[in-house]
């Protein structure tokens, strides 16, 4: 895949996660970001051990169309790419829509800048005014391509299911109706895939029973239910709405686990001794009742003792239980951080968009141990499925997470060095060694910055058909299980576990290779989309703050500027060189600050006041100025 700069030149990465490859302009022609290219390389004669591609031929495009604004050359129409990385105009051909100058739009494309030829495209969609914040999140759905309805044979084929299961649907099943199961989710969550329950024994011992929708009931192989799921393969989870990977009748119908409603489900009962070692895993098809729909707040706040009358009398029934949870989720974390876990316990930054599409506030949203309770038991679920499945060698897709090698670390190393910290006892190409360093930084100034670079070094998790491991966690064996409403590969895996209850083998010809591929890079493109949408929301909530200041910490420095957080949001804006007028300064890459001629030095973690001067849109960043006095 190519990686291309507005400046012309771009970067190819290789899919086999080999090093990137430098594209000179020259080979860039007819090439536009984000497409698969075959590429000749040859030595760099400017960087030692690197490669520079000669020759590339387009192999796939990325995009069959493409979102921008609307302008107009002389008489002629083109739309300018929302993709600043895409530098080329794409001129408008005639077509039933008439273009308008200013407006936001999509095109598809019809002819590529093939031997030196202008793109060419049809329009096919007029989104409204650019500029105009009601339509950022419709461009962003448009930009990848993301589909927002479903196909009539799919409404057909779910129109005629019922509202909940009935006695036929549960027939064989185990029947939990009666026990105390639970969910626990966000506020806004309409969809829920799990539910857990908990019980101890009187010698200590606890079963965890983990209780996950079975959307394989409905959703069966074949049918143009489960194709359109796999080719989406995800839902998407942008600012202000959901665009699910099953209709809604199923992703928060019929499938999703509702306070006191049947629903059919798949269980894994997991023992633990009163220690939090595991003993034991078991699997069931189930049906369930939950008690409660928990809400992460509220289920805090009554286990912190602070709940009023009304909120502890929600939760008088399953306090008992959750307060047994949170003991056992402390016994397993204890488990996996011997194991040498990773924990990136980073605020999550989020927009609060009102009934309008509009963003009223952003917040920074900390996990406590009601999440953490959840993804605890969660990962135990996913790690006891994976190693069953690998013991049964039943084919199925892993969720792996593999090694970083030297180069991986490159970066963190040299922040290490520049900045002083001891690393040398640390292997970092090891979960305990990189454990181990985290834990070195724990409550200093250099904690997050350092937790961030470590994050940064390791490779992205994917799915396979090779039960590779999860370094980061720590496991010999892992796969998704506990959101098959969402994510397709939890439902192959569904369908994988299935089979070894029923004894059925049929399933061992089964070939995922090319589904895992699927999987991961659409699993790529709805995180683009989602991260964008939170930036883009981020950035519009900014634009009545210019010229205000803030507080901020600088996170990360190039010759070129600084990246500061502001402080009360947690939102990162650029501040160029240029805009820090107090001295003359200069990026000395070895020790990784900007020195100024006068003496004075600006360091990753310095504190500075900061303006807003400008909301740029169209690279998005907030560009900021060093204040004084």
């Amino acid at each position: 895949m190519v990686q291309a700069n507005e400046k012309g030149f771009g970067f190819l990465i290789p899919e086999d996660g080999s090093p990137d490859v430098f594209i000179p302009p020259r080979a860039m022609r007819g090439v536009l970001n984000g497409d698969t290219v075959k590429a000749s390389v040859v030595p760099d004669t400017r960087k030692a051990g690197g490669f520079v591609a000669e020759h590339t031929e387009v192999i796939q495009r990325a995009h069959a169309s493409m979102v921008g604004t609307i302008l107009k050359d002389y008489d002629e129409f083109y739309l300018k790419a929302d993709d600043f990385r895409v530098t080329q105009p794409i001129y408008i051909q005639h077509g039933p829509l008439k273009p308008e100058e200013g407006k936001k739009a999509v095109v598809k494309i019809i002819k590529w800048p093939e031997n030196d030829n202008m793109m060419e495209g049809q329009l096919i969609e007029i989104l409204g005014v650019a500029g105009d914040p009601t339509i950022d999140i419709k461009t962003i759905i448009r930009k990848y391509n993301w589909p927002e309805s479903f196909p009539k044979e799919v409404e057909d084929q779910v129109r005629p299911l019922p509202e909940n299961p009935t006695e036929a649907d549960w027939a064989g099943r185990m029947d939990l109706r009666h026990e105390m199961i639970m969910t626990i989710d966000g506020a806004d969550a309409k969809d829920f895939d799990d539910a857990i329950s908990l019980y101890k024994y009187d010698t200590g011992n606890y079963v965890l029973g983990v209780h996950i929708a079975d959307v394989s009931h409905y959703v069966l192989p074949g049918t143009p239910l489960d194709k359109e799921a796999q080719e989406r393969s995800t839902s998407m989870y942008l600012a202000d709405r959901v665009l699910p990977m099953l209709p809604h009748s199923l992703s928060d119908g019929l499938c999703s686990l509702r306070e006191g409603v049947p629903r059919l489900t798949t269980s894994a009962f997991i023992t633990y001794d009163r220690a939090g070692t595991l003993l034991k895993t078991e699997f069931a098809l189930s049906v369930i009742k939950s008690s409660r729909r928990g809400i992460y707040e509220e289920v805090q706040t009554v286990l912190d003792g602070k709940a009023d009358d009304a909120l502890q009398a929600k939760y008088a029934n399953q306090l008992p239980m959750l307060k047994e949870m949170v003991n056992l989720s402390k016994l397993i974390r204890k488990q996996r951080d011997t194991a040498g876990a990773l924990d990136f316990d980073f605020p999550e930054i989020r927009a609060v968009i009102d009934a309008n599409g509009l963003v009223v506030n952003v917040r920074k949203k900390e996990r406590q141990n009601s999440n953490k309770l959840i993804e605890d038991f969660m990962i135990s679920a996913n790690e006891a499925v994976a190693t069953h499945l690998k013991q049964k060698e039943m084919p199925t897709l892993y969720r792996i997470h593999e090694a970083p090698n030297h180069s991986d670390t490159e970066d963190l190393l040299n922040f290490l060095k520049a900045y002083h910290v001891p690393f040398k006892n640390f292997d970092l190409t090891t979960p305990i060694g990189l454990q181990g360093l985290l834990k070195s930084v724990k409550g200093t100034t250099l904690e997050t910055v350092i937790s961030s670079l470590a994050l940064r070094s390791l490779k992205l998790a994917v799915y396979s058909t090779r039960n590779a491991g999860h370094f980061g966690l720590a496991l010999k064996s892992y796969c998704h299980f506990t959101s098959p409403i969402r994510r397709y590969p939890d439902l192959i895996v569904h369908r994988s576990l299935k089979a070894l209850i029923a004894n059925n083998r049929d399933g061992k010809t089964i070939k995922y290779e090319k589904l895992a591929l699927h999987c991961s890079q659409k699993e790529r493109v709805a995180e683009k989309a989602e991260r964008e949408s939170q930036k883009v929301m981020q950035l519009r909530f900014m634009e009545n703050k210019v010229h205000q200041t803030f507080d901020g910490i600088v996170k990360h420095l190039t010759a070129y500027g600084a990246y500061v957080e502001l402080t009360p949001y947690g939102i990162e804006g650029f501040l160029p060189i240029e805009n820090m007028r107090d001295d003359d300064y200069r990026f000395d890459a070895n020790t990784m600050v900007l020195n100024g001629e006068r003496g004075s030095v600006v360091r990753i973690t310095d504190k500075m006041n900061v303006k807003v001067l400008a909301v740029d849109m169209i690279f998005q960043r907030l560009l900021l100025a060093k204040t004084y006095g």
